[in-house]
């Protein structure tokens, strides 16, 4: 498939002595999209907190602020941001009045140390159904611990084009729809007839779902590390989302099946285990197998099963 990529990275800050940090990266990146000002100020690092200082003492009262070009989401009215400490989702913007939602999934979090680099996906719904579009965009951010506080230290986006895809030829996509975003009338009263439903979890990203799980779940239990027992994967994350509970995994997937898959956790030896492995077959045989374990090492097989996922599959991406 022919494709255009785009990599645009942006680096924050320089790099610093390890402290023991007070809270969570994620923790620190949701106080950053809140909006406040004074928060984002907070985890802005040293060097760009002191150039701020500078021009706020150089600069005619009333002035704008630098932080309002900073701002790393900025909503419109009838839009609402929520930010989430835990689960898949780390936030959402919904359009109740055009019955559209865009959502921001971790991917992975990669915690080394000091930094940490936190990869997100972005999709787009209406009326409880994902939008596909020629676009698709990654963004990695980078954080980095600094006297005790995790800072902002790089953004990197990347923004893949399908060259396949019809709808790269329609007009109407390259006039703002970007995403699968609309402000029009006429779909917004298309929407107001369309049921509202959940689309499934592809294997893939519920795969990775499973992996995001289990390091919540072994940062929540150190005692016990990761865990083989879905259940617990379920369990492990609650929170508020639009205004309705959500658990990290659906309910659905208690029973170890899910939109046509068979879902097993294995290999978790030792107290406190500190490995695993997920693995996703299709319940008929056809179709790719799918697999990740405690190393983030998302893999897939053509021929459906979990054994050559484990063994031979090829790493496997958006």
């Amino acid at each position: 498939m022919a494709l255009l990529t785009c990599i645009l990275s942006v680096s924050i800050g320089s790099p610093q002595s390890s402290v023991q940090q007070q809270q969570s990266p994620r923790q620190a990146l949701v106080e950053i999209l809140s909006g406040n000002q004074d928060r984002l100020k907070r985890h802005l690092t040293l060097e760009l907190q002191a150039k701020l200082t500078e021009i706020a003492r150089n600069s005619l009262q009333g002035s704008e602020s630098p932080l309002d070009h900073l701002q790393l989401l900025k909503t419109q009215d009838g839009r609402k941001l929520d930010a989430f400490d835990y689960g898949p989702i780390l936030f959402a913007i919904n359009d109740a009045k055009q019955h559209q939602r865009l959502e921001a999934h971790i991917e992975a979090d990669n915690l080394h140390g000091d930094r940490d680099e936190i990869e997100l996906s972005l999709h787009s719904y209406r009326a409880g159904v994902e939008q596909e579009t020629p676009l698709a965009a990654r963004v990695a951010v980078g954080m980095r611990l600094q006297e005790g506080v995790w800072r902002l230290d790089s953004i990197t986006l990347i923004a893949q084009l399908s060259m396949t895809n019809p709808g790269v030829l329609e007009s109407g996509w390259w006039n703002g729809h970007l995403f699968g975003w609309d402000n029009s009338a006429e779909n917004s009263h298309k929407a107001d007839s369309e049921p509202q439903k959940e689309p499934p979890m592809s294997p893939m990203r519920a795969v990775r779902m499973f992996g995001l799980a289990e390091n919540v779940y072994a940062q929540k239990h150190p005692d016990q590390g990761f865990t083989c027992g879905i259940n617990d994967l379920i369990n492990v994350g609650k929170g508020i989302d639009n205004g309705q509970i959500y658990k990290f995994m659906d309910p659905d997937f208690a029973h170890g099946t899910y939109n046509g898959y068979r879902f097993n956790l294995i290999g978790c030896q030792g107290k406190p285990a500190k490995s695993f492995q997920v693995t996703a077959e299709p319940l008929n045989g056809t179709g790719k197998a799918y697999c990740i374990d405690d190393r983030r090492n998302l893999r897939a097989s053509d021929d459906g099963r979990a054994s050559t996922c484990l063994n031979q599959g090829k790493i496997a991406r958006r």
